[in-house]
């Protein structure tokens, strides 16, 4: 039996954090840290400098200190008068310094914070939209904007957590190193009090905390499951009537997530309430102490002193309660993220840069490839072996199921043989798939366009200064697409809508085209591109087909025989093999499955 592999802790997933945003942990982490001990030297300074405030205000400790003495010194005089406004103004210009250096620290802390958030988010999309397609396909979508959106937050919620919690200790630290020296039993007391609150109220919570992380997570999830497919689905939902089932969901998950976050919020106000009441029992404890020890004449200054301590100490004891529930919470999205960036390390990265500057020509051949897909029994493609020659067209035909897109998005460099080799000019397609992507031009069934103008969906990718304007109106003349732009109030750039709602099935496939069309392809591959379109569009596009044949090499996969009808091979699939390959007429008349298809289409 193998081992279950052993989470990472905390500090390594943040180190995961760290280094995914190109930091180095152990930079980052000494520069953060050295910051947070100067702002513990300002708070030390801060609190220390009320002690010879309190002495004068108080009258105690006979002699003048030797900061006292010193101030004296400078003011050549010992009148209580003159001195007490003197160390006032001295502690206020203390107070004031470490005050804006605490802002400063602040403003710095999170600008690094929330940038690091930021690229995190980056960088796990980039590495998203590289991943391998059969890692794409296996993914959920809502999953992987949770990844992207929630969790990562999550994550750097932590590492902003973490920060500012060693920094409170530190400055904590640094207070109790001058209560110490001002008064060491009464402090050691005080410390054993707060101490006592803070770890053993946050020991009884954190289970629970945890578990309210876990549960935002998953609501989160839930919520994403719910939101596209009643936006993205639009009307599929509006046509099924599913618009409130699907709001229903929404509503579920967002008041579970906003549930959770009460939960949150008051179990991480618990303990603040606490450390007042905690802070009414140091107050009694010190005074039973000294007076107990004989130190009554001491009460008046170390109360004092402790309550100009407690002005700082709270506030950073609160904040240290609610950073460890941040962590707790938040560990579930950092676990989200790291796991979800170790998965997408170990599936690789397509690099989008060529490795060489040789574009691909030639014929492509296909040599004795099989495809068997990884949760799969049986493979969709078996040893098969196929030429297809350059600036031809050929297409592939069959039943559902037989084959086709599979062996289409091999061809295109998108899935990998199991078996076998794809070259073209006799060059593997995958020792330089930039390249081979360089030279294609994809129509798909269902084009992808954006809440964009037509131009930049027909430039897709490239920004708006960039894109060939020449080049732009050549495209749409080969596609079709002139009398459509002349009727656009804004021609190029009229805004299409998202996926392109405010055109026809017909216009979209057209811009489709262009759009291939515009990268100068060598090679123009038509995906079941005509399957949705009426029988006058249908025969617009097979006519530009024709009218590209010998230019470049185009491959088609469709169900509509009429599009593949003047194709110069055709190759019938079955089972994921060739059945039958010629012309048009050679397979209707060689293969009875293929003539019988003709038939029903009445293509006779």
């Amino acid at each position: 039996m193998s081992a279950t592999p052993t989470r990472p802790g905390v500090l390594a997933q943040m180190a995961a954090l760290l280094r995914i945003t190109g930091s180095k942990p152990s930079q980052w982490i000494t520069g953060t840290v050295l910051a947070s001990i100067a702002l513990a030297g300002l708070d030390m300074a801060g609190v220390a400098a009320m002690v010879p405030l309190m002495e004068l205000v108080t009258g105690t400790g006979g002699t003048l200190s030797p900061v006292n003495q010193a101030v004296a010194d400078f003011l050549g005089t010992t009148d209580m008068q003159a001195l007490i406004p003197a160390v006032a103004g001295f502690v206020t210009v203390v107070f004031l310094a470490k005050s804006a250096g605490s802002l400063l620290f602040r403003w710095w802390l999170l600008g690094r914070t929330t940038r690091l958030s930021a690229m995190a988010s980056v960088e796990l999309m980039r590495r998203y939209v590289l991943a391998p397609y059969a890692s794409h396909r296996r993914r959920s979508l809502s999953v992987v904007y949770r990844n992207i959106n929630d969790a990562t937050n999550q994550a750097s919620s932590v590492l902003l957590a973490t920060v500012t919690l060693c920094t409170d200790i530190l400055v904590l630290v640094a207070i109790v190193a001058v209560l110490l020296v001002a008064s060491p039993g009464v402090t050691l007391f005080a410390v054993a009090l707060f101490a006592l609150l803070v770890f053993g109220v946050q020991a009884l919570l954190r289970r629970r905390q945890v578990r309210i992380g876990e549960a935002m997570a998953e609501a989160s999830l839930r919520a994403w499951q719910s939101l596209m497919p009643g936006l993205d689905g639009f009307r599929e939902t509006r046509l099924s009537g599913s618009a409130e089932r699907f709001v229903g969901r929404f509503r579920r998950a967002r008041l579970d997530n906003a549930h959770q976050s009460r939960l949150m919020g008051f179990v991480s106000d618990i303990p603040r309430y606490l450390l007042e009441v905690s802070f009414i029992m140091a107050i009694v404890g010190i005074t039973i102490i000294l007076y107990a020890t004989g130190a009554g004449e001491q009460v008046i200054p170390v109360l004092g002193l402790f309550a100009a301590a407690s002005l700082r100490a709270l506030p950073t004891l609160n904040r240290v309660t609610a950073n460890v529930a941040t962590i707790r919470t938040g560990q579930a999205g950092l676990t989200i993220f790291t796991e979800a960036l170790a998965q997408l390390e170990s599936e690789g990265t397509h690099e989008e840069l060529p490795a060489s500057g040789e574009p691909y020509s030639g014929d492509i051949v296909l040599d004795d490839v099989t495809f068997r897909y990884p949760d799969a029994e049986l493979p969709v493609l078996e040893n098969l072996s196929l030429r297809i020659p350059a600036n031809e067209t050929t297409a592939f035909v069959g039943a559902s199921g037989a084959g086709k897109s599979t062996l289409l998005d091999l061809i295109l460099g998108l899935l990998s043989p199991t078996s076998g080799a794809i070259t073209c000019g006799d060059r593997l397609i995958d020792d330089d798939l930039a390249s081979w992507y360089a030279r294609l031009g994809v129509v798909p069934q269902d084009v992808f366009l954006t809440n964009d103008t037509v131009a930049a969906n027909i430039a897709f990718g490239i920004e708006d200064a960039e894109i060939d304007r020449a080049r732009l109106a050549e495209v749409t003349k080969v596609a079709q697409l002139d009398s459509l732009i002349a009727d656009l109030a804004d021609g190029y750039e009229t805004v299409v809508g998202d996926r392109g709602v405010r055109l026809s099935g017909g216009q979209r496939q057209r811009i489709g085209l262009a759009r291939a069309l515009y990268r100068r392809p060598r090679v123009l591959v038509l995906d079941e591109a005509t399957s949705a379109l009426d029988n006058a569009t249908e025969h617009e596009i097979a006519s530009t087909l024709d009218r590209l044949r010998g230019s470049m090499t185009v491959l088609i996969v469709a169900h509509r025989l009429s599009t593949v009808r003047n194709a110069d091979t055709l190759i019938f699939l079955e089972s994921g093999r060739i059945a039958t390959r010629g012309t048009f007429e050679h397979v209707r008349d060689t293969n009875p499955e293929f003539a019988r298809l003709v038939e029903l289409g009445k293509l006779e």
